[in-house]
C-alpha cells in the first residue's frame, strides 16, 4: 500500500513537473541578437522650438531580446535639420544679400546654415504578443536614458570668413547639451522566416540641456539658463537578426 501511494505520488510529480515545462516552453520566445538601422522624423517643442524646426535623424544600434520577450538597447543617432529659426544672428556678419560673407580677399563667400546633432540612449522594453503562434513580435513600449547634443553648423567651402572661422564659431553656434529621456511606444515585428523584422511607432524625448558656450556674439548676453528641449518622432528601424536559440531550448521545470 506505501509502495502505491508513493508511485501515486510520483506519477503525479512527474505529469504536473512535464505539463508545467510544456505550458512554460509554450509561453517562450527566441533569444534574438538585432542589429538595429532606425530613421526618425522629428519634431521639436520645448526651447528646442525656439532655434530650429523639423529634423531628421538617422541612427545605428543593437537590442538583445529575451526569451520572456525583455528587450534591451543600446544605440546612437545622427540629427539634421535645414529648418532654422536663428539665422537672424548674423545679421551684423551678412551684406544686403543676407547670407553673403566678405572673406579675406574681398569676394563673396556664400555659408551653409544647418542645423546636427547627436544623442545615444541605453534602452529597456516589453514586447506584449499578439499571437500565440509567433511570440516574438508585439506592441512594444521602452524607457530610456542618455545623452543629447545639437549646434547650429556653419559650412564655409572657401574657409576665408575670418568672423567665422573655428575660434569664433562658438560665439554663433548655440551648442547646448544634456542629459535626457525617451519613451517608445509601436509595434516590433521579427517573421518566422526571419527575412522580415523591423519596428515602427512614435519616439518621445526629453532633454535637459544648457548652452556650453554660455555667451552669445550676436545678442552680446550670457545665457546660463537650462533649457528643455522635447522631440516626438516618427521612428522606422529595419533589423538584422542572429537567432541565438530555438524557443523550446529552454524549459523550467517545477512542481505544483
Amino acid at each position: 500500500m506505501e509502495k502505491l501511494k508513493a508511485l501515486l505520488l510520483l506519477l503525479i510529480f512527474v505529469l504536473n513537473t512535464h505539463v508545467f515545462a510544456q505550458k512554460k516552453g509554450d509561453d517562450m520566445s527566441n533569444k534574438i541578437f538585432n542589429f538595429q538601422f532606425t530613421y526618425n522624423a522629428q519634431t521639436p517643442s520645448g526651447d528646442w522650438e525656439k532655434l530650429y524646426g523639423l529634423s531628421h535623424a538617422l541612427g545605428f544600434g543593437v537590442n538583445y531580446k529575451s526569451q520572456t520577450n525583455w528587450l534591451f538597447s543600446t544605440e546612437a543617432n545622427y540629427m539634421l535639420s535645414e529648418e532654422l529659426k536663428n539665422e537672424i544672428n548674423l545679421y551684423y556678419l551678412t551684406n544686403s544679400n543676407r547670407y553673403t560673407f566678405n572673406t579675406n580677399n574681398g569676394t563673396p563667400a556664400t555659408v551653409g546654415i544647418t542645423m546636427r546633432g547627436f544623442s545615444t540612449f541605453g534602452k529597456v522594453g516589453k514586447i506584449f504578443p499578439v499571437s500565440k503562434y509567433n511570440k516574438n513580435h508585439g506592441f512594444l513600449l521602452q524607457l530610456g536614458g542618455g545623452y543629447l547634443i545639437h549646434y547650429t553648423n556653419y559650412n564655409i567651402p572657401q574657409s576665408t570668413v575670418v568672423q567665422l572661422s573655428n575660434e569664433y564659431q562658438r560665439g554663433y553656434d548655440r551648442m547646448h547639451g544634456g542629459f535626457a529621456l525617451n519613451q517608445f511606444v509601436g509595434y516590433h515585428f521579427q517573421s518566422e522566416s526571419r527575412l522580415v523584422n523591423f519596428f515602427v511607432g512614435l519616439d518621445f524625448t526629453q532633454a535637459f540641456t544648457k548652452n556650453f558656450r554660455e555667451f552669445n556674439y550676436d545678442t552680446q548676453q550670457f545665457d546660463l539658463a537650462s533649457k528643455q528641449d522635447n522631440i516626438v518622432a516618427l521612428r522606422f528601424g529595419w533589423m538584422i537578426p542572429i537567432y541565438m536559440s530555438n524557443k523550446n531550448d529552454e524549459f523550467i521545470f517545477k512542481a505544483n
